[in-house]
């Protein structure tokens, strides 16, 4: 769980982890989903009801709540959470033209947590506990039009009441008790509209303008910063797909515009109450993100197929008065964290039949720009480098099974998953450095399936 080797840059890649507990979570899940349909043939309606729950259990026996050398803090922790949905909605045609989608939907959410942190330094245990629970209602809608064969009109409406509450306690050394519950309630509209038109049996465009939202949350009891807002979106894409008559070309390609408000995209650490750190996640401020995608696959002969896309995108914050107005600092750089400004692949498949049996020759890149770095500092930004990994297999498929040789990241390519700057450790005081996670090296391994 969270192996982070101490670094002095981006530039320096290192495995070793220097932990004084094992640093092992376990995990625990289990669920259930049921659907029944009922049609209703005199109004030309499917009923559906669909429900489920889910449940998820975390134990954390023994961390290292410093990440560095030195003995100074230690953590054992458990979580658990509880999901219930129950989604209701209706498929009406109301003519060749025209047809609906209505419905409600209802989830509820709990979960119960408890951290025991010792600051072995200062001979002190904290006990945190929480709790929360989140209600979502909704009803949704959505009009499907179609005005002739080759156009379709959909417009659709999402109205949400959200319920929030958290409550918890904090004991240092077996004193202390509750601390004032938080809660947070929110009403949201969204609508959405598309247009797709079929030029052709080969070509389509669409285009659509949309506001989705997320609701916010709550950090632990320790946090200086108990709330943070839900964020929320109006996004604006155009697009179009082309598949060739024989099917030997197939081209998309989408422009898209989003604007964020409040934009929950900053998780960091910060002092916690009684010494030592706590991760929270703060509301960053307004974002403008707009790019481009393409993506292509072509067959110029039935037994070989190259596939490829590319993503640009500058997602930019444009205010962060926000994050200024909570934590009283600003930020080096107007990247989202971890964000690049392109990602790519280009991959190719061969196959070359062996009798009955087939073998297949394949091999790929994928590479990511280069990103900002989890930092608080306020004057200079940290980005981690750019990357390309190679990818390669060969795949005997004898009937319905089949045996695989694979290497993935074939020349070790190193590179950082994750990296944060010494400036949050600082905060936190805490023994500072550069953390990072390094991604996986050269992995060569066997596989095997069967399908039935």
């Amino acid at each position: 769980n969270t192996p982070y080797s101490r670094v002095s840059g981006p530039r320096e890649y290192s495995r070793l982890v220097p932990t004084n507990a094992l640093q092992r979570a376990h995990y625990r899940y289990r669920g259930i989903n049921a659907k029944a349909e009922l049609p209703i043939d005199p109004i030309g309606s499917t009923l559906t009801l669909v429900g489920a729950y889910d449940a998820r259990s975390a134990r954390t026996p023994g961390s290292d709540a410093d990440f560095g050398p030195f003995d100074i803090a230690r953590s054992t922790g458990r979580d658990e959470l509880r999901t219930r949905t129950m989604e209701l909605r209706l498929d009406s045609l109301l003519s060749d033209s025209l047809s609906s989608l209505i419905g409600l939907f209802h989830s509820r959410e709990t979960s119960k947590a408890q951290d025991i942190t010792s600051i072995l330094p200062l001979n002190l245990v904290r006990t945190t506990d929480s709790a929360t629970a989140a209600n979502t209602y909704a009803a949704f809608g959505t009009l499907f039009w179609k005005p002739s064969a080759a156009w379709e009109i959909a417009l659709g409406l999402r109205v949400n009441h959200e319920s929030r509450r958290a409550e918890g306690s904090i004991f240092f050394n077996g004193l202390g008790g509750a601390i004032a519950d938080a809660r947070i309630k929110s009403d949201e509209i969204e609508p959405r509209l598309t247009i797709t038109g079929h030029w052709t049996p080969s070509l389509m465009t669409y285009a659509s303008v949309a506001r989705g939202y997320r609701g916010g949350g709550f950090n632990a009891p320790t946090a200086p910063f108990r709330t943070y807002k839900g964020d929320s979106a109006w996004t604006y894409e155009v697009g179009s797909k082309y598949v060739s008559p024989d099917h030997g070309v197939t081209l998309s390609a989408a422009l898209y515009y989003n604007d964020y408000t409040d934009y929950i995209g900053l998780n960091s650490i910060a002092p916690a109450a009684g010494g030592g750190f706590v991760t929270v996640d703060l509301n960053t401020g307004d974002v403008e993100s707009y790019g481009l995608e393409l993506e292509a696959v072509l067959r110029p002969v039935r037994a070989w197929t190259i596939s490829g896309g590319l993503t640009l995108m500058r997602a930019r914050l444009t205010d962060i008065s926000a994050y200024t107005a909570i934590t009283h600092r600003v930020l080096a750089s107007d990247r989202l964290t971890f964000q690049p400004d392109w990602t790519a692949n280009l991959s190719t498949d061969y196959t070359v039949q062996v009798g009955n049996d087939a073998l297949v020759f394949s091999g790929g890149v994928t590479g990511k720009g280069k990103r900002l770095a989890a930092t608080l500092n306020e004057t200079m930004p940290t980005l981690i480098g750019a990357y390309w990994l190679t990818n390669a297999s060969v795949t005997f498929r004898h009937g319905p099974m089949e045996f695989a040789v694979f290497a993935r990241n074939l020349f070790k390519t190193r590179y950082f998953e994750s990296y944060i700057e010494k400036t949050t450790l600082q905060l936190a005081s805490l023994p500072a450095s550069d953390l990072g996670i390094m991604g996986d090296g050269r992995r060569v391994g066997v596989r095997a399936g069967l399908r039935f």
